[in-house]
């Protein structure tokens, strides 16, 4: 029943003196409607009819208070578990309302407090889901901070959230705003913060080092009270919704680029909704507040120990940079900035290389393997020079045949050591010794002495070779006695 229908009952009933059946009638309404309008003086909803009504909640209302006195966020489920316990029987749904209510009227009020030029900012991270790198995706962050007083706002998008980047964005941040806030306020972030506990507050130690170096004073704000750095989140919900939402951004460099012309163009030449004027403006009053910049800027490089794999790798981030060979299997050490990955030996650096964000590359210095294929070749050469002496009586001999005939040595061996492996090692050695009688020296004789001999016999035997596979090619195998076939056939076979 609305107020309409009620108004109009109450007409029908006392000025035109209708029946009560007749009213119903008339407007097709039940006569236990008809009653109750006419009965009720005011107006009232069955809303508010029912704030009047006695509930089950209502005697179970003080213990409610003090749990809420002592635990203002407990859930509605942990009030329901402890009332019921004293008795409570009534269903979740009204304790869940009733808390709606008393929470909506709790609401705290907030006290504006500006601060002096040059004497705050305050900082936050702005999650920002994820970008696509190459063929991979990260996740995206963006660094903020707002100088409270002026409202100047530095921002800088990340694809991590680590430590060393959260000191870069300061530094860039300081570069920035030309100068050093006295002091920075910050929610209660992991890398500021390793405990917190009442009032016992226990930091970060390189953060510690960080800021003692800058020599600002770091403030933290009371937990679940982000309003205290409202000027910091009021900027996040800027750059949120004025620059990420409605753009497309072709790459992360793309990103950045547009982040930092927008930020200078329009984040802060805007007239701001608290302040009423341009952040640039209200800057040139506060920047000389500003505490200097040092002479020289903090090292805020990733420093991590790093061993180095057999195949001269030092794993990063998801990739792979190389060493020197001579660094292979060491405990070395990475220092990485946001653009530069280098790697020392001690203090001695080693490796340089640029930075990529992509995933699971393996990004080489070629100078690096240089000096090692150089000594594989001429240890192979040696090997191979070994592998043909050892082939018996009259080898050496004839291996300074070729020498004295300026052959080129290499070749020739490995042509006759590649021989060895399709005719076996007695046939090949009876060719170099009847070479080694008319002083024919070369693979090409020992080639055409070995078909002349089994000339008739057989058919060319052709090498078998794997494809794609050199180092299957090259291997070695153990010799065996071909005689034992010989003996299958006759003479005149």
């Amino acid at each position: 029943m609305n107020v309409e229908v009620w108004a109009e009952v109450r007409r029908l009933y006392f000025i035109e003196h209708l029946s009560m059946r007749r009213i119903a009638k008339i407007m097709h309404l039940d006569r236990k409607t008809v009653r109750r309008a006419i009965q009720m003086e005011e107006y009232r909803s069955r809303k508010n009819m029912s704030l009047n009504r006695h509930s089950k909640l209502d005697r179970h209302k003080k213990d409610m208070s003090e749990l809420l006195e002592k635990y203002n966020s407990l859930s509605a489920e942990r009030i329901y578990e402890e009332i019921k316990k004293k008795g409570y029987s009534g269903k979740i749904s009204i304790l869940r309302d009733y808390l709606r209510k008393v929470r909506d009227t709790k609401k705290e009020a907030y006290l504006r407090i500006e601060t002096l030029p040059g004497e705050q900012a305050q900082v936050d991270w702005l999650d920002c889901g994820t970008i696509k790198i190459g063929e991979y995706t990260r996740k995206l962050s963006c660094f903020v901070m707002v100088l409270s007083y002026s409202r100047l706002m530095y921002l800088e998008f990340t694809l991590s959230q680590r430590l060393e980047t959260f000191i870069q964005c300061h530094i860039n941040a300081f570069r920035f705003f030309k100068g050093i806030p006295k002091k920075i306020l910050y929610d209660n972030l992991k890398t500021v913060v390793l405990v917190r506990f009442g009032r016992e507050v226990r930091f970060n130690p390189r953060f510690e080092a960080f800021r003692g170096y800058y020599i600002f004073e770091a403030s933290l704000c009371n937990p679940y009270a982000a309003h205290e750095k409202g000027k910091v989140e009021s900027g996040v919900k800027y750059v949120k919704h004025n620059f990420l939402k409605g753009r497309i951004f072709k790459s992360f460099t793309d990103l950045k680029e547009q982040s930092m012309k927008w930020l200078i163009g329009t984040a802060n030449i805007r007239i701001h909704g608290t302040t009423h004027k341009r952040p640039v403006d209200l800057y040139d009053m506060e920047k000389d507040k500003l505490m200097a910049l040092p002479d020289k800027d903090y090292d805020a490089r990733v420093i991590i120990p790093a061993k180095s794999t057999k195949d001269c790798r030092v794993r990063f981030d998801s990739n792979a940079y190389s060493v020197p060979f001579q660094y292979a299997c060491k405990a070395l050490t990475l220092k990485a900035t946001d653009t530069e990955v280098v790697i020392y030996n001690n203090n001695t650096l080693i490796a340089q290389h640029k930075r990529t964000y992509e995933k699971y590359l393996s990004i080489e210095d070629p100078r690096h393997y240089q000096e090692l294929i150089a000594m594989k070749k001429k240890a192979l050469k040696y090997k191979k020079r070994d592998e043909f002496l050892g082939l018996g009586d009259g080898c050496e001999e004839y291996l300074k045949g070729m020498v004295n005939c300026e052959l080129n040595l290499s070749h020739h061996i490995e042509k006759i050591l590649g021989m060895v492996n399709i005719y076996g090692k007695k046939i090949v050695l009876q060719a170099i010794n009847h070479a080694l009688k008319y002083r024919a020296f070369g693979s090409s004789y020992i080639k055409n002495i070995i078909l002349q001999h089994r000339k008739g016999r057989d058919k060319h035997i052709n090498p078998i070779s794997i494809q794609g596979s050199g180092e299957f090619n090259n291997a070695s195998v153990e010799e065996r006695d071909l005689d034992l076939y010989d003996d299958l056939f006759s003479e005149e076979e």
